[in-house]
């Protein structure tokens, strides 16, 4: 059996072999897909308003934004007034759901368990440790692996769920809001994926969000 295509046509896939987004499946491997890339808004107020135009949250619904240009997490419930707002540190190596990275994903997602510790209590394997690491101090922590933790886990989590496709891998990759020893880092990139907060800050997150709360994350 012959196929016959018109020249339009063939340059359309022409133009799809050689065009690198084109090369994903579904499995989430490509950012393109995320509404992350297609949702342009200026600032977290009008993303609130644009998630609901989409049809991705409703109109009152609480949700949490993590604002990558400024390193803030907002709590909202109407796009207009935060009910609470911290200083946040993203991975240091930027915003991405690609597997294997050091990277902070990004498009909707929700929260999933909560993990409760003591104040400053390291966490391991999200397995709270009773060791007790103040405000600012290194850890000297050394895995079975010979690796040197001077960043800790502390505190208490909140764990990740990938709302779509392209960030479904959140949760396999260990991305959750976290409790740490570089309190004074907040402000900035410096995590390894996951999302930094401050000490009260995540005490208050994980007493105060409930589970499926939907998360936002803009680069």
């Amino acid at each position: 059996m012959k196929y016959i295509i018109t020249k339009s046509q063939l340059k359309t896939l022409e133009e799809q072999w050689y065009d690198p987004r084109t090369w994903f499946d579904d499995e989430g491997d490509s950012d393109d897909s995320c509404s992350s890339s297609k949702i342009q808004s200026k600032d977290w107020k009008q993303l609130y308003s644009d998630l609901i135009k989409n049809q991705m949250i409703k109109q009152g619904e609480k949700l949490l934004i993590v604002w990558g240009p400024n390193q803030t997490l907002y709590y909202t419930q109407d796009g207009k007034t935060p009910i609470r707002t911290y200083k946040v540190s993203t991975g240091a190596n930027g915003f991405s759901n690609q597997p294997d990275n050091k990277e902070t994903p990004i498009g909707l997602l929700s929260i999933g368990n909560k993990i409760k510790a003591k104040p400053y209590e390291v966490i391991v394997s999200k397995i709270p440790t009773g060791k007790i690491l103040g405000p600012n101090m290194d850890s000297v922590r050394v895995d079975p692996q010979g690796n040197k933790h001077i960043a800790e886990v502390l505190t208490g989590i909140l764990e990740l769920n990938g709302l779509e496709d392209c960030n479904k891998n959140a949760f396999s990759r260990n991305i959750y809001f976290h409790g740490t020893n570089r309190e004074n880092l907040l402000g900035e990139p410096h995590s390894n994926g996951c999302i930094r907060v401050s000490n009260d800050a995540i005490q208050w997150l994980v007493n105060n969000v409930p589970k499926d709360t939907k998360v936002f994350i803009k680069p």
